[in-house]
């Protein structure tokens, strides 16, 4: 059951700020050891995913239902924000980050083309076979 655009928008920014106040109180234990410094580079994946997801509602509400994210300024301005959030927590985290980031982007755009894509029938190259003679 998909959300209303609204309440969609609403949920992802409570999502990025509760994301966001997590990676800043648990700084000092996410930069401790390297599985926690990979560990906050996802958690900072998962606030590029929250932004994108409030930045693309938010421009749902104010401009339409027809409009569609592009990789700038919609993207690029998440990716950078997420790894500037990572960047506060250790190095190694803003590598996970843009990596993580880029696998989520990737299948949000596998999710979005089979939910939105048009079904339309389109008619199949038809093979004709070649006489032959006898």
């Amino acid at each position: 059951m998909p959300l209303d655009t609204t309440v969609s928008l609403c949920l992802s920014t409570a999502l990025s700020v509760t994301t966001l106040a997590a990676s800043q109180v648990f700084k000092a234990q996410l930069a401790e050891t390297k599985g926690m410094t990979i560990l906050a580079g996802g958690l900072c994946a998962l606030l590029f995913m929250f932004l994108l997801t409030a930045v693309g509602n938010l421009e749902g509400v104010l401009l339409g239902k027809g409009f569609e994210l592009r990789i700038f300024p919609e993207v690029v301005f998440s990716l950078l924000v997420a790894m500037a959030v990572a960047g506060t927590v250790h190095r190694v985290s803003i590598t996970c980050c843009l990596v993580f980031s880029v696998m989520i982007l990737y299948f949000m755009n596998v999710i979005s083309a089979r939910t939105y894509a048009s079904h339309s029938s389109a008619a199949e190259p038809v093979k004709t076979e070649k006489k032959r003679r006898k």
